[in-house]
């Protein structure tokens, strides 16, 4: 009876151990998949049980990485939802030493949908604490896409100019590539392909070269854009098959509903014409698409060339956000 009793309080030992141990193995796991496979870094932390029970040093890294991995695969559900339970517990010292990166994320999320002046005064917290160059090259490319997303693109250029001297001197190759595909993406709504084709190669070949999943998908696919607006079949048969199969892995709605479109043109420019299925499914994911400004650009290039019939989007009315933790971004006061 005392070895069962003894026994029993081992394994129940073991089991309050492995909860207080297990979670920080995981989690070291989940934030080295950030970089190579975020969609794996979620995999990881769902993992973890009853993340919530955890003490809010866990409890707030474990949302954090969550945070850094939706950002990537645009779960903008899990990143609203972990940025409101990061703010239950802003008086902590981990979560006024991570104020840089929670105000960047919400920065992100508040961009994506639509709060552009919310997004501003989030990434203008940022960067109030933030605490080195790297992370100021990053908020000020956070601020130059607020600029794109309202079509003040000579801001958005002088934002990235400033990043981009600073990155060479720093030699920090995903912050370029991340301002190359970035500064592609305005040439390319401004019409200037070549530019655009030009900003796109370089971004993917540093992706690559830091094996980046998340920058050579979105490289990849803008630059299968350029190809199917020049009707180059042939360098669009040459990239096709590795972007594509890293977009199928890749849990990006966004993502995957542009590659349908880029496919379906190249079938077309190989004289195979969308057949009514195939036009419905464009237009589900039409609405699938990230941003106003990405339904722009297949309104512009693809949606009459397929004959797809789609509303170009319209300009969206100012709006800001309400959320009771709100407030206390905007007074930006975590000394």
């Amino acid at each position: 009876m005392r070895l069962l009793l003894f026994m029993a309080a081992m394994l129940a030992s073991f089991t309050v151990v492995a909860r207080v141990v297990n979670p920080v193995g995981i989690m070291n796991e989940a934030e080295d998949y950030l970089t190579v496979n975020p969609a794996h870094s979620i995999v990881l932390l769902e993992q973890i049980e009853a993340p919530d029970e955890l003490p809010d040093n866990l409890f707030l890294r474990w949302h954090l990485i969550m945070m850094r991995a939706s950002v990537p695969t645009n779960q903008l559900t899990r990143l609203m939802d972990s940025l409101e339970k990061a703010f239950t517990k802003q008086s902590t010292p981990y979560f006024k030493n991570n104020i840089t990166s929670i105000t960047s994320a919400l920065g992100i999320w508040l961009r994506r949908e639509r709060y552009y002046q919310d997004a501003q005064t989030s990434l203008d917290c940022s960067f109030k604490y933030a605490q080195n160059d790297r992370q100021r090259l990053t908020l000020t490319n956070s601020m130059a896409l607020v600029a794109r997303e309202q079509g003040a693109y000579k801001k958005a250029r002088n934002l990235y100019a400033r990043s981009k001297l600073l990155a060479e001197q720093m030699q920090q190759t995903p912050v370029l590539a991340m301002i190359e595909n970035n500064l592609g993406i305005i040439a390319l709504d401004q019409g200037n392909i070549n530019e655009a084709e030009q900003l796109f190669r370089k971004a993917l070949s540093d992706y690559q070269e830091i094996d980046k999943r998340s920058g050579k998908i979105s490289a990849g696919i803008n630059l299968l854009f350029v190809f199917v607006i020049k009707e180059q079949v042939v360098n669009y048969q040459r990239l096709i098959e590795s972007t594509s199969k890293l977009t199928a892995i890749f849990p990006n709605q966004s993502k995957q509903a542009l590659l349908l479109w880029l496919n379906a043109r190249f079938e077309q420019l190989q004289g195979n014409e969308p057949d009514d299925k195939l036009k419905l499914a464009l237009k589900v994911a039409y609405e699938e698409l990230q941003s106003d400004k990405v339904k722009a650009q297949v309104h512009k290039y693809l949606a009459p060339k397929l004959n797809v019939d789609v509303s170009l989007p319209l300009q969206s009315a100012k709006q800001n956000f309400a959320a009771s933790w709100f407030s206390a971004v905007e007074a930006c006061n975590w000394d």
